[in-house]
């Protein structure tokens, strides 16, 4: 099948042509996901018939969306786009205010401050946990006290993304400390529902909740959603009700195998048991990867499927390269940078790892996703996998029945591995990480390894 000059495999007409009422197109790193869209979109429209305003595609962020909308817009397919929030928004039969993230930070600091002015028993535990200040002011402004605020956030809106009963969670075995913060984060949570229930007010889950409750029309026959394996409860409960009252195909496209949002909410089960949630699914597989070589595909695929909880997949290449793991021990970034030739993209595990590095192409790992370059520097490997001072907390919170230590770490190592065309550059400061080892141990025939004071 031809698209626009663009060839696509069997694999990937294969999948297109499925009239099932639910397809999953299960993709890997560099498979040609957003052109399986676009020739799903153009099969629809041109071979079947379905008017340009009877498809809706949903993806993850504003980001990948506008990326979606121009690539449609250069094709002259004027098909809607939109986030998940936008959907639900434009579904609700009443109007809202909607409030920013700023809302429920100014209840957590409020909360936070009221708690350590009067709450004398539970104050010197959390204090001796979490603050080494004594005065009121200079707690809001140590880095443990931002910490704990944005563990609070970020449970709370996992909470909401995946709508689950509170009550429960105080079922959960954890030891004192944990069970203090999770006190605090349920009582922040009944602060903020009731703040916004009271004012009329919603926030960005409520625009999906709400819309997910509701019977809704709509006139879309078909809704194709990339970036699938970073479906929340929320989210499916959503597109739930509206194949409830709407006769509606799926095409849902994604790859298990990068999914790396589950602090926000996002659930694996659902992609990889997908037939549980919405029953009878037509699977396929995208075989093919037009990014990677197929030493680096071998190399990383191997090594995130240590996790025998995700889809098995079997991903081929075209093309071959010799050792594209290169790992760097002691080397400044401006050397590497200088030695390293065609467009390089430098990547790092959080904001903190890339933002004094003077490079216009750099990226977290979570904002890579989708990207490529001819070559990848990944900075402070030693940063990966992450290790979080509430871990026992996080992993209640995230489910973690995969059956591996640090499933999600290791997803989302597996990206910052598949972004390159050529080589990956691994640069270790002061200490290897786990992963590093184990790819040196594992897969080192693939791997080149050099010291400073070497020549490349």
């Amino acid at each position: 099948m031809d698209l626009f000059g663009i060839t696509l495999d069997d694999a990937q007409v294969k999948s297109i042509k499925d009239e099932a009422d639910v397809v999953l197109v299960s993709a890997g790193a560099g498979s040609g996901k957003t052109q399986t869209i676009l020739g799903k979109v153009k099969y629809l429209i041109e071979e079947k018939n379905i008017k340009e305003d009877e498809i809706l595609c949903i993806s993850l962020t504003n980001e990948t969306v506008n990326n979606l909308k121009v690539k449609l817009e250069k094709l002259n397919y004027k098909v809607e786009v939109k986030t998940f929030h936008k959907l639900g928004l434009s579904l609700l039969d009443q109007k809202y205010e909607i409030v920013s993230d700023n809302t429920l930070k100014y209840i957590i600091q409020e909360y936070m401050l009221s708690f350590i002015k009067n709450n004398k028993i539970r104050n010197k535990i959390i204090k001796r946990i979490f603050f080494t200040e004594k005065s009121v002011d200079k707690i809001l402004k140590t880095k443990d006290y931002i910490e704990l605020r944005n563990v609070i956030e970020t449970f709370i809106k996992y909470i909401k993304s995946n709508d689950l009963d509170i009550r429960k969670l105080l079922e959960w075995k954890l030891d004192y400390i944990n069970k203090e913060i999770l006190r605090i984060i349920i009582e922040v949570y009944i602060l903020y529902t009731e703040e916004l229930r009271s004012a009329c007010k919603i926030d960005f889950d409520d625009m999906i909740k709400i819309a997910s409750l509701n019977k809704v029309k709509v006139n879309y026959k078909y809704i194709i959603i990339d970036e699938f394996q970073d479906t929340s409860v929320l989210r499916l409960n959503l597109i739930k009700n509206i194949l409830k009252y709407n006769k509606v195909k799926l095409f849902l496209v994604g790859d298990d195998w990068q999914s790396i949002y589950a602090f926000s909410g996002c659930t694996l089960d659902i992609f990889v048991n997908l037939d549980k949630y919405l029953g009878s699914v037509s699977y396929h597989q995208l075989v093919y990867t037009y990014r990677n070589s197929q030493e680096l595909i071998t190399a990383s695929g191997n090594f995130v499927m240590r996790n025998k909880y995700q889809l098995k997949k079997t991903i081929l290449s075209k093309t071959n390269e010799e050792k594209p793991i290169v790992i760097l021990y002691g080397y400044k970034l401006e050397n590497v940078l200088d030695y390293v030739k065609g467009d390089i993209m430098v990547i790092g595990r959080c904001n903190k790892d890339i933002e004094n590095i003077n490079w216009d192409n750099k990226y977290t790992i979570h904002k890579s996703k989708g990207l490529e370059a001819d070559n990848v520097v990944l900075v402070n490997s030693d940063n990966i996998p992450f290790m979080h001072k509430s871990h026992k907390l996080l992993e209640y919170f995230l489910k973690n029945n995969e059956g591996i230590k640090y499933p999600e770490e290791r997803r989302l190592f597996y990206v910052a591995l598949t972004r390159t065309k050529h080589k990956i550059y691994i640069m270790v400061n002061n200490t290897e990480s786990i992963f590093v080892k184990e790819l040196k141990r594992k897969y080192k025939e693939f791997i080149t390894i050099k010291k400073n004071g070497s020549p490349f």
